[in-house]
Parts: structure tokens; sequence; C-alpha cells
């Protein structure tokens, strides 16, 4: 009987006939008078029914027989929240969170809604006492104007109403205070005239940047079918994307309740596919996507929405030279944001690649160097999972050691790095340009902790191991010199720092390469063996240790004068016992 009772006032309720499903719920108490959900279906009801009160009184009759009902906390604090009595709702959020074992994760966003609404109503008060009487009525003035009926008498207020909150950020909190979102929502929707939407636009944007707490009342406003409706527009995209754009840089964190009301029903996709369509607004509608899918609750929700935007911005990059100045500029601050997700940098991989190089030589000869080091910053994070650097690996390898050059370019080395890791067979070409570029950074560098510096010796490295004419331009130009001079001026102990231990092994290592040329030996002074022979005896780093001993036999081996060096200070023990380490160097 009791869940005939209750399965008639749950269909009843579907229905929308919500006196008699109340009715069919109280049956079904009578029967049983223990059972929660049965008092907070009844509270539903009278929800719908707009009739709080006893929505309220239904839940805590709920809460009596279960005090660590969580669906009764929230369903009460819904219809205070109706009632416009935020503290009471945010206290009962916050009991919620101290009395229930389970099911409390949804209550966080709930008590974030309440406290904002508290917030809200708080410094509304507050702003609404500190302002004249004289001043509240001249306002209220320009807002009955505002959501007049008559197109010509709302366009002059707006005009006017958008120059007075441009004056004072008091003027914007008095607007939200007295209504004024509640009016722009209804206004946006009547009207059609151009040139009001115009100035509606305006000041939406001027008091949604200039105040959190108006952003939020817009936010609960659900403005979300009138936005849509204009960014299909092509009048008023542009002034859609603008406001859009300051939304998604609002605190994600902080806002995302709000954020994904923003966005629900596919109401993204729509404005995307709306405003990446045209020339003017296409770049802008990327760099909101990218801000979009750092907020993780987003992108899982609306994954699949994602990948066909996603899909769009793939096909498009690869034009991006085509684009001015401007567009490149927000574009790339798209791609930034983008590459900060997994799901972005495998769909857009290929065609970032494919467009990386091209685009850098253009802001390079353009001298946009801000918008290098944005671009770079992007490389960084598209390295990390990337399955198409390879194929450009060397193109930008050599393109990255002549910005390495540059302090301007902070990111250069910092990509290179990362790139030089990905692809291990890179190396630099046979050409004398790429090595006069690392002379350039490696003598302008002797901090042990320069990304630069231990970028271009790592590169440097690894492109003497194996070709004869790498080594004889680091002969030629003077590169070793300036080498040994920091073996010389530094030692490693056990406080080193991980790159100065880098830094000094590479650096061994590419001197030990050179020195398989019996002519550079020759060369050497007998205080060379000196220098390597510190290292070769340090306290810390296996790799420091035998790359010194590598360049010590060799010395020793093609030129007498090194190996007597060596005997009188007792450097032959010294060697055979850093050869018996294992292989390796760094």
């Amino acid at each position: 009987m009791n869940q005939c009772a209750e399965s008639s006032g749950i269909n009843a309720e579907y229905g929308g006939k919500y006196e008699e499903a109340i009715a069919e719920y109280d049956i079904a108490i009578k029967l049983t008078g223990w059972e929660v959900s049965l008092y907070t279906n009844k509270a539903q009801c009278y929800f719908k029914m707009k009739d709080f009160d006893k929505a309220i009184e239904a839940c805590d009759k709920a809460l009596y027989i279960e005090d660590d009902f969580t669906k009764g906390y929230v369903q009460k604090s819904n219809s205070l929240i109706a009632k416009k009595s935020f503290k009471e709702a945010v206290e009962c959020l916050e009991l919620c969170l101290e009395t229930c074992k389970s099911g409390t994760g949804v209550v966080d966003g709930y008590l974030t809604k309440a406290r904002m609404l508290l917030a809200i109503e708080t410094d509304n008060q507050e702003v609404i006492s500190s302002v004249s009487a004289d001043d509240k009525k001249e306002f209220q003035h320009f807002l009955t104007k505002l959501g007049s009926k008559k197109p010509f008498e709302a366009t002059i207020a707006s005009e006017l109403l958008l120059k007075n909150l441009q004056e004072s950020y008091l003027n914007v909190r008095l607007f939200r205070a007295l209504g004024g979102i509640e009016i722009m929502k209804n206004q946006l929707v009547r009207h059609s005239e151009h040139t009001l939407h115009v100035n509606l636009f305006g000041i939406l944007k001027c008091v949604l940047c200039e105040d959190r707490l108006t952003f939020f009342t817009w936010i609960y406003a659900d403005p979300t079918p009138s936005l849509v409706a204009h960014a299909k527009n092509e009048k008023y995209r542009m002034l859609v994307l603008l406001l859009m754009q300051k939304l998604v840089f609002w605190d994600a964190d902080e806002i995302v309740d709000g954020f994904l009301e923003f966005w629900s029903d596919g109401i993204m996709r729509q404005v995307f596919a709306a405003c990446f369509s045209e020339k003017e607004t296409k770049a802008m509608s990327v760099l909101i996507l990218g801000k979009a899918i750092q907020n993780n609750t987003f992108l899982i929700r609306y994954k699949n929405e994602v990948i066909e935007m996603l899909k769009c911005v793939s096909n498009y990059i690869p034009r991006l030279v085509e684009e001015d100045i401007a567009e490149q500029k927000t574009w790339i601050g798209g791609l930034s944001g983008l590459s900060m997700t997994p799901i972005a940098r495998s769909l857009l991989d290929k065609s970032f690649w494919t467009i990386f190089l091209p685009l850098l030589d253009f802001l390079h000869k353009q001298d946009r160097n801000s918008m290098i080091d944005d671009l770079l910053a992007s490389g960084m994070n598209f390295t990390l999972d990337s399955k198409n650097i390879a194929e450009h690996g060397l193109e930008i390898t050599e393109k990255l050691v002549g910005l390495c050059g540059n302090p301007v370019f902070k990111k250069a080395p910092l990509l290179l790095n990362r790139v030089l890791e990905r692809c291990p067979n890179t190396v630099l070409a046979e050409d004398k340009g790429q090595f006069a570029s690392l002379l350039k950074v490696i003598k302008s560098q002797s901090d042990l902790q320069s990304d630069s510096l231990s970028t271009a010796i790592k590169l440097l490295t690894r492109s003497t191991a194996n070709s004869i004419q790498a080594r004889k331009w680091v002969v030629k130009y003077n590169i070793m010199e300036k080498l040994v001079s920091l073996l010389e001026s530094n030692t490693l102990s056990k406080d080193s720092s991980k790159s100065a231990v880098a830094i000094l092994s590479n650096a061994a290592l590419t001197c030990a390469h050179c020195f398989q040329d019996e002519s550079v030996c020759r060369k050497q002074e007998p205080e060379i063996i000196d220098t390597f022979l510190k290292h070769a005896k340090a306290d810390k780093g296996v790799a420091i240790q035998q790359n010194a001993a590598i360049a010590l036999a060799r010395l020793a081996t093609q030129n007498p004068v090194l190996l007597e060096r060596l005997r009188q200070l007792r450097g032959l023990e010294v060697l055979h016992s850093r050869f018996s380490l294992p292989e390796g160097s760094s």
C-alpha cells in the first residue's frame, strides 16, 4: 500500500499535479511515518508551487527523522534561497557539511552559490545605504527609462547610463543593487534595435569587468538564451565575444557553478560555431575556448563538444601566417590556453608543429618578441606528449639555437632542452653559422644556473660526439677555450646543483670529443691536466669524474708533455680508478 501511494505521488508530480502528489505522499507517510524521502518529495512539490515555507517545513521533518540526510539540507537551502534568506541558506549547508557523512561533494557547489548570493545581498544593502536619497532617485530614473518598451527612449537612457557607469565604480554597484541586471536581461530579449543593443553590451562589459558580484548577479539571472541569439547575428557577434572573453577569464575555481550554468545545453558549441565561422571573431573564439577547457569540470562534462571545436581549430592553424598581427596575437593567446590540456595537445599536435617554424620566422622578422616568447611557451607544453615533433626536430633546433643567444627570448633554451629530450638523435648540422650562434650563447654566459648555457653545451656535446666537422668548428671558434675556462674556474662539491653538474660534465665530455684530434692535444699547455684532474677527483657526479678522465686519457696518449705532467700529479692512479666506473656520461 505504501509503495502504491508513493508511486502515485511520483507520477502525479511528474505530471505537474503537485497538490495531488502531496496528498498521495501524505498517505504514504501515514503508513510508514519514517521514510525521509517522502518528506523531501513533498518539499519538492511545495517548492514548484512556490510555497517555500511549507517546503522548508517538510525538509525540517525529514531532518528530524534523519539528521544526516544530505538531500534534506540541500532542498531546504534551495527554498531559503528562493525566499532570499541567504544567511540561513549558508548556515543550513554548513551544518550539512558538519553533520552528513555521504553525498556532501555536491553541497560545496550549493554552498558557494549561497555564499555569493549572501555577499551580493550584503553589498547591495551597503551601497544603497551609502548614497543619498536624491542620487538613488536619479539613478532609479535612469533604470526606469532603460527598461522602457520604447526603443528610442531606452537607447537614449542607455547612452547616458553607460557614461555614468564609466565614471564611478560606486555607480556600477548601485546599478546592480537597484536591479539593473534584470532590466538588461529583459531588454536584450525585448528589443531588436541595433544601437540599443550596442549600448546594452557596452553597459554589460563595463559592469561585469568592474565588479565580480555583478558578474554573479548576471550569471544567476540566466542570460544565455539571449546571448546565443545575438552570437548567431553577425551584427552583435564581436560584442558577444568581448563579453564572453571577460566571463571565462574570471577565476574558474571560484565560479565553477555559474560558469557551467552559462555553457549548459550545448550553448558553448553553438556560440563557438557561430563565432569561429567569421574572420573577425575566429581568433577570439579560440582564445575563449583555450581558457574554458582549463576548467576540468567543464571539460569532462562537454568533452564531445570540445573535441569537435578542437578539430575546427586544428584545420585552421596552418593558415595562421596569413592572419594580421593583431589576430595572430589573439590566436597565440588561445593556443597557449589550449596547450595546457592533454586533449587539446593531442588533437592539435600535428598542425601546431607544422605552423610553428613559419609563424616563428614571420614574428621574428616583425620584431614581435613578446609574441615569440608566448609561442615558445606553448611549444614547451606541446612537447610534453608530442608524437609529431620528431619530424621537425632538426629545423626547430637550428632556429632555437639562434634565439638562445638573445636574452629577450627566455623560453628559447627551455624549449630547446625539451626538444632535445624528445628528439634524442637531433644534432646540429655541420654548418658554421650554427656554431657561431652557439659560441655567442656560451661566450656570453658563465652562470652555472643558466638555462641557455646548459642547453647550448648539451647540444654541443651531442653534436661533437659523431661529427668531425662539429669538433673542428668547436676548436676554430674557440668554444673549447670557453669550456676549459668554465672547468678551470668552477669546482663541484656535494652541494652543487644539478644544473652545475650537467654543465661541467657536458663541457668535459665535449672537450674529450675534441681531444680525439692529435693536433688539438699537442697545442694544449700542461696546466690543462690540472684542470681536468681536479674534476676527475670531484666529490660529486660520476659523469663529471668519468668525462674528465676520458679527456685526460686522450691528452696524455697524444702528448708526451701532458703525460709527464699527469705522472707528476699522480693522476694515473686516478685514471685507473675512474675507468673502473660504469660507462656513461651526462
